[in-house]
């Protein structure tokens, strides 16, 4: 049954939970709760990737499941430090609040006592708690929370709690699997703001990586890569390891020419072969100095680089959720290699235009500086809605 459009959104909130009817009814077993705890996971986490809907405008139940599913999975992982630190202080007072919330109303009354005496723990401690990682950085007190709550798991699971809460919502609304993704699309058209949010959302991606430190020192060192640039893939954690008789610190890169290495530090970035086996650094493919660095991030934000790349992208109907590779900049414009999908794109930024020159070294299409600001625009109105609506 199709859901009535009318009343999808009531106040600014959306009042429907789709989850797959299969999960649903999966979890009339206990053993099989996970199947509905995890489809409202799912749910969350794709009407916000696809609608880009905030937290204020979800079903607030389906938040409060999600936060209290996340909960037990970082306690489970890392115990209540890993919690707090990969929730960060800052979201911390928000993540626990929907999670009680959440462990309240599915009657895990044991396990929302403990979060309590972690909230209590943060609030007397909070230099200690921003230390937290689930790691090194473990408070005993915190250590002493994860015993209890691991004894209180093992008497009174939280999952087949939560699943049978959820199976007792009015906003839940189950459909067939084969329904599911075109429901979810159909919910996200329902947002107001979808178009401006989507664009501020890949411009924000492109923007990433062409103003952090790290992100654009790797797309550069990619782009330096001689004879021909390497294109970024994906940058990966970093650690500390010898390159070239000294310590440094290093990310795991992946260009289109396989596994590499790039020492990122105060003189720029290098980039190195990964050989075999994968922890021995190979031969130096590049060296990218601050100064060329600088010069990138001067320009893209000079010539509202990451506006004009999602725009060009919009405009050659590709998916705008593109990496980056820096390949060469001057005083007054740069070179990018946007890859989207199996697809590369040339483009090149100016003050007053940027254009897209095909593998032939012709032109293929050129945007003016006044349709870049206007997308700029665009960006900025799906900004500020995202900050109204927290």
């Amino acid at each position: 049954m199709r859901l009535q459009e009318s009343t999808m959104i009531v106040d600014g909130r959306l009042t429907k939970v789709v989850v797959s009817r299969e999960a649903l009814e999966a979890a009339r077993d206990p053993q099989k709760a996970h199947y509905l705890t995890g489809a409202v996971v799912d749910y969350v986490s794709r009407i916000q990737h696809f609608g880009v809907y905030t937290r204020g405008e979800l079903p607030a139940v389906a938040i409060q499941a999600y936060h209290a599913d996340f909960y037990l999975a970082q306690v489970c992982n890392g115990g209540h430090s890993q919690f707090i630190g990969n929730t960060g202080l800052a979201m911390l007072p928000t993540t626990s609040g929907d999670a009680l919330a959440g462990l309240e109303a599915m009657g895990a009354s044991a396990q929302h006592q403990i979060l309590q005496e972690m909230i209590a723990w943060v609030e007397a401690h909070p230099d200690e708690a921003a230390l937290q990682t689930g790691f090194e950085n473990r408070a005993a007190a915190l250590s002493a929370l994860d015993k209890r709550f691991y004894a209180v798991e093992r008497e009174q699971p939280m999952i087949p709690l939560a699943a049978r809460w959820i199976a007792s919502w009015p906003e839940l609304h189950a459909v067939a699997q084969e329904q599911y993704a075109s429901e979810i699309e159909r919910l996200a058209q329902l947002n107001p703001h979808l178009s401006h949010r989507r664009i501020w959302q890949s411009v924000r991606h492109i923007s990433f990586q062409m103003t952090d430190d790290l992100q654009i020192t790797v797309a550069a060192a990619c782009g330096a890569v001689r004879p021909d640039p390497e294109l970024k893939v994906m940058v990966l954690p970093g650690f500390d390891t010898d390159v070239e008789g000294q310590q440094c610190t290093a990310f795991g890169v992946r260009t289109n020419k396989g596994s590499r290495l790039c020492v990122f530090d105060e003189a720029g970035g290098r980039l190195y072969e990964l050989a075999t086996p994968p922890t021995i650094v190979g031969a130096r493919l590049s060296t990218v100095g601050t100064d060329t660095i600088q010069n990138f991030l001067r320009i893209a934000e000079q010539n509202l680089a990451a506006e004009a790349i999602d725009l060009l992208l919009r405009k050659l109907s590709l998916d705008p959720a593109a990496v980056i590779t820096a390949l060469s900049v001057s005083d007054d414009r740069a070179s990018w290699c946007a890859v989207t999908g199996e697809t590369s794109v040339l483009v090149e930024t100016f003050g007053d235009r940027a254009q897209v020159i095909g593998s032939d070294g012709e032109l293929v299409l050129t945007v003016m500086r006044d349709a870049i600001e206007r997308h700029a625009g665009d960006a900025a109105v799906g900004r500020a809605s995202l900050q109204d609506r927290r």
